[in-house]
């Protein structure tokens, strides 16, 4: 019977090790939540660029819609988001 339970103790023994094993491989959060979004232009606007709204001329849909100028100069449409640089000519 002392085989027996040497065997059986080497037995829980590895599954022991094994379970430690699996266990400290197992993935934790590392507390992010979400992917960063890269840069780039289609970003939402800053509060304060919503703030400063006119209605003006959007050449992709071709009549008067809202628009939010832009801190760098240009305005952007609410509606379908086209953002207009501005030109050399333009006075705000």
């Amino acid at each position: 019977m002392s085989q027996f339970a040497a065997a059986l103790g080497a037995a829980v023994a590895a599954v022991g090790v094994g379970s430690v094993v699996v266990a400290r491989s197992w993935p934790v959060p590392t507390g992010r939540h979400r992917a960063t979004r890269p840069a780039d232009e289609e970003q939402l606007l800053r509060p304060v660029e919503a703030l400063d709204q006119t209605e003006a001329h959007c050449p992709v849909q071709d009549r008067p819609t809202l628009q939010l100028r832009l801190a760098t100069g240009g305005m952007c449409c609410t509606e379908c988001r086209h953002t207009t640089p501005i030109s050399l000519g333009d006075t705000q």
